[in-house]
């Protein structure tokens, strides 16, 4: 069990007006409801740490470091997509290099409209046939799921 403590936050007159408000509609009281989005801020910060980031490093080859680093400190949320896939990844494609790159479509509006691909270097023993085949193999083993959870910001190809 976690040890508690006491932290004491100062906020304006107007935000403690608003808190005490919506803890009423929501029938609780406002310490516990200030104690509740305390928690949901916080959780949702999730920054990157640096073992993250080695361990990463350990298992892709960076393409523009920076360029990566700044995405993955953005988009957080990807970092265990991407430690998670590596497992099934390689277990259809063992030996392939594996590189993490931001790819900046020139058509886009914005910097938002960036992704981050995971490229696997097609194995030369595959045919470009049966590399197609064991990608599809892949999406239906683990990206399809982990698609959903890259919220459009992560892509697997080949390089």
């Amino acid at each position: 069990m976690s040890e508690s403590k006491t932290l004491t936050i100062q906020v304006s007159g107007e935000d403690c007006d608003r808190l005490v408000a919506l803890a009423k509609r929501r029938q609780i009281d406002a310490d516990t409801l200030a104690r509740m989005l305390l928690h949901d801020s916080l959780t949702k910060l999730s920054p990157l740490l640096p073992t993250d980031i080695e361990s990463l490093e350990k298992l892709y080859t960076f393409q523009g470091k920076t360029e990566v680093l700044q995405f993955l400190e953005k988009y957080p949320f990807l970092v265990p997509i991407l430690l998670k896939g590596y497992e099934p990844t390689r277990k259809y494609f063992p030996d392939a290099q594996l590189f993490l790159q931001v790819v900046t479509d020139p058509e886009a509006a914005s910097k938002d409209d960036d992704m981050l691909w995971i490229y696997i270097e097609r194995p030369f023993d595959f045919d470009p046939e049966t590399a197609i085949d064991t990608l599809e193999k892949l999406d239906d083993d683990w990206w399809i799921d982990a698609e959903k959870r890259a919220q459009g910001k992560l892509f697997i190809g080949f390089n």
